[in-house]
C-alpha cells in the first residue's frame, strides 16, 4: 500500500516536471493573413502550438510544389517578410514541425508535423512612380511638375513640410508656379485613392538661373592652335559641360567649358553646348564657330608702274584670321612706291624705271604666316 502512494507520487510529479506533447498545429492567428498591396512592405509572423514548443523553436518551411505570392518569403522560424510584385489570390502549403533534431531529451522523436494551406489576397497598391528625392527649380523661371500613381486615380495633398513660395500643388498632383525664394525645401507629397494611399518625400532646391556666358564671336583656322572659354553662372555647382557638332580637331573639356583643339578642316559649324549643374539643371546654347582656310598670298601678276604717275595695287590673302600685317622680307620696292602694313595696299608715285623683286610676307591675328615674291616693273 505504501509502495503505491509513492509509486503514484513520483507520476504525479513527472506529470508536473516533463512537458506535455500535445498534438502539434498552427494557431488560430496563423491563418489570418492581411491583405497585401503590390509595392509595400508586407510582413507576418507564424505561430504553432502543441508538440514540443514553444519550450523548443518551431520551424516552418513551405511545402514544394507551393509558393508564396511573388516577392514574399519566410525563414525557418515562420517569419514572412518582402514586397508584394503581382496582385491576385494566392493558396499555398506550410509545414510546422517540431525542432529537428531535438535539442532536450524530453523531446521525443519522431518529430510531430502539421501541413495545411494558407490564403492571402494581393491587390494593386498605391505607388507614387515620381521616386526622385530630388527636386530643382530656377528663380523666376515657371516650374511645372506632374505628379503620377499606378493603382488607382488619387487626389494628392501635401502632407507635410511647405514647398517653396510661389508653388502650389492641386488635387490632380499638378506642382506649379513660378518660385520666387531661393532655398532647400522639404515636404511630404500623399496620394489618397479610397483606402489605399502612397506618400513620398522630396526636396526641391530652388536656385538662380542657370546661364552659359560666351565670349565674344571667335574663328578658327586649319592647322593653328584654338581656344574658346565658356563660363556659367547660377544653377548650383559644380558644372559640367558637353557639346555636338564640334568642328573635327576641337574638343570639349566636360569641367571647365573650354574649347581648345587644331581644327583640320574649314567651313561653319553649329554647334550645340549644354550646362549641367549639380541639381540636374541644364542650359544650352547654340554657336556658329568658323575654321577658315589655312592662310595663303594670293600670286598674280602686279601691273606696271610709270615715272611720275601715281601708282596703286592692291594684294589679297585667302584664309586666315583678321586682322593681316603686311611686311617685305626681302628685296626693296621701287624708289617711291610704299606697302600699307595694314591693308596690303601698294602706292606711290615711282621716280625711277626699273625692275623690282620683292618677296612680300602675311601674318594674322592666329600668328599663321605666308610670303611671295613680286615682280614690279617701272616704266620711263
Amino acid at each position: 500500500m505504501r509502495f503505491t502512494r509513492i509509486l503514484l507520487l513520483v507520476s504525479l510529479l513527472a506529470l508536473v516536471v516533463t512537458p506535455i506533447a500535445l498534438a502539434l498545429r498552427f494557431t488560430d492567428d496563423s491563418y489570418n493573413w492581411a491583405v497585401g498591396e503590390t509595392g509595400k512592405p508586407y510582413t507576418k509572423q507564424l505561430a504553432g502550438a502543441g508538440g514540443c514548443g514553444p519550450a523548443l523553436p518551431y520551424q516552418y518551411r513551405v511545402l514544394p510544389g507551393s509558393a508564396l505570392p511573388p516577392g514574399l518569403t519566410m525563414n525557418s522560424s515562420g517569419l514572412v517578410t518582402g514586397t508584394p510584385t503581382t496582385a491576385g489570390n494566392y493558396s499555398f502549403w506550410i509545414e510546422l514541425s517540431d525542432q529537428d533534431p531535438p535539442s532536450q531529451s524530453w523531446c521525443r522523436t519522431p518529430v510531430g508535423k502539421a501541413e495545411r494551406q494558407f490564403t492571402m489576397t494581393v491587390i494593386q497598391g498605391l505607388s507614387i512612380l515620381q521616386k526622385q528625392a530630388q527636386l530643382a527649380g530656377q528663380l523666376g523661371i515657371p516650374y511645372t511638375l506632374q505628379f503620377t500613381a499606378t493603382g488607382g486615380n488619387p487626389t494628392w495633398a501635401v502632407s507635410s513640410g511647405a514647398l517653396p513660395a510661389g508653388l502650389s500643388l492641386s488635387s490632380t498632383g499638378l506642382l506649379s508656379g513660378t518660385p520666387t525664394a531661393g532655398g532647400d525645401f522639404h515636404f511630404q507629397v500623399k496620394a489618397v485613392d479610397g483606402g489605399r494611399s502612397d506618400v513620398q518625400t522630396y526636396t526641391l532646391s530652388v536656385v538662380p538661373q542657370l546661364k552659359i556666358t560666351s565670349p565674344a564671336k571667335a574663328a578658327a583656322e586649319v592647322g593653328r592652335d584654338f581656344q574658346f572659354s565658356l563660363t556659367g553662372e547660377g544653377g548650383r555647382t559644380t558644372y559640367s559641360w558637353s557639346a555636338t557638332g564640334l568642328p573635327t580637331g576641337l574638343n570639349l573639356d566636360a569641367a571647365t567649358g573650354a574649347i581648345s583643339g587644331v581644327p583640320t578642316e574649314a567651313g561653319v559649324s553649329d554647334v550645340k553646348v549644354t550646362l549641367t549643374d549639380k541639381l540636374g539643371l541644364t542650359s544650352t546654347i547654340d554657336l556658329k564657330l568658323a575654321v577658315n582656310a589655312p592662310l595663303a598670298i594670293v600670286k598674280r601678276s602686279l601691273p606696271a608702274a610709270k615715272v611720275g604717275r601715281s601708282y596703286s595695287a592692291h594684294l589679297h590673302v585667302l584664309g586666315g584670321v583678321a586682322p593681316e600685317r603686311w611686311t617685305i622680307a626681302r628685296g626693296s620696292l621701287p624708289a617711291g612706291i610704299h606697302l600699307n602694313a595694314r591693308t596690303g595696299a601698294l602706292t606711290g608715285t615711282p621716280s625711277a624705271a626699273g625692275k623690282s623683286h620683292v618677296t612680300i610676307s602675311v601674318s594674322d591675328k592666329l600668328g599663321a604666316a605666308s610670303r611671295t615674291t613680286f615682280v614690279l616693273k617701272v616704266v620711263g
